[in-house]
């Protein structure tokens, strides 16, 4: 069904997972030029947040099967809306609008969109109690995917989109869900896309990562292609008390092997945010 409170709309898949419920968001407005993560009704929202990335290029339908115990679970689409698009325009938008809420917040982030998930807890210390990230880096410099740029620029066709999709998985996903990502991935405008990527290969977080100082997970499919296990290493080398688990599968380990995925991000958040959630 279909919620609308103040400036938004946000749809909500009816069902619950333990204790949780998935909230997908529309764009969300509050002027033609701004975008906002947060409607109003979720800032109010005492409940513990986990905020969902996607990776450039990504639904972040690759969430569905995420259950997160304890916590609303909202799938965040940073490529929508009027841009710009680069990680830290992104990461600064969403940490402007985390700044209006008081309840606990945890950031899961999936490739790029973990890099978003990063630079939000370096911008927003005091408001995110926890982050998840998932097959990326601290730079790009080990990427196994270098001429992805040049792709987008010169012959993004439906084929090369496909591949670039297919890449992602270690095992083939579900069709279902396989349509929806290339729906989503043909819908992109490809300088939006372009804008994102090239501004991922201009980051280097390596002298920043040492700041952050809430609990840490990476979980990383451990047979990625792009990011392989020594992008996990560097991150938990650099992150001060960072946990590392290696999953069972690829670039999207929450598809891949979302039951491993689930059971390490729930006893990642059991151990952590224990201490913010009400009684």
């Amino acid at each position: 069904m279909s919620i609308h409170c103040g400036y938004c709309s946000i749809n909500i898949i009816q069902f619950f997972d333990g204790q949780s419920m998935r909230i997908i968001p529309n764009m969300i407005h509050a002027e033609p030029w701004r975008m906002h993560f947060l409607a109003s009704a979720v800032v109010r929202d005492a409940r513990p947040l986990a905020i969902a990335l996607a990776g450039g290029g990504c639904s972040p339908r690759i969430y569905d099967g995420v259950s997160v115990n304890g916590c609303l679970l909202l799938e965040v689409d940073w490529m929508q809306g009027p841009g710009p698009y680069t990680p830290e325009a992104v990461a600064g938008r969403l940490a402007e609008d985390l700044s209006r809420r008081a309840a606990p917040t945890v950031l899961l982030g999936h490739s790029l969109g973990g890099v978003i998930v990063l630079l939000t807890a370096l911008l927003a210390p005091a408001v995110v109690q926890a982050v998840v990230v998932s097959n990326t880096g601290p730079h790009t410099r080990d990427h196994g995917d270098t001429s992805l740029p040049e792709r987008i620029r010169s012959r993004w066709t439906r084929e090369v989109r496909r591949a670039f999709l297919q890449a992602c998985f270690f095992r083939a996903p579900p069709p279902a869900l396989m349509r929806e990502l290339e729906q989503y991935l043909d819908a992109q405008s490809p300088d939006a896309l372009l804008e994102a990527i090239e501004g991922l290969r201009r980051i280097d977080l390596s002298a920043d990562l040492p700041s952050i100082r809430c609990p840490a997970l990476v979980a990383h499919g451990e047979f990625d292609r792009r990011r392989g296990v020594v992008d996990a290493r560097r991150l938990v080398a650099l992150i001060p008390g960072a946990e590392l688990v290696l999953l069972p599968g690829g670039h999207t380990p929450m598809v891949d092997c979302v039951d491993a995925y689930n059971d390490a991000l729930n006893a990642f958040l059991a151990r952590h945010l224990r201490a913010t959630q009400s009684p």
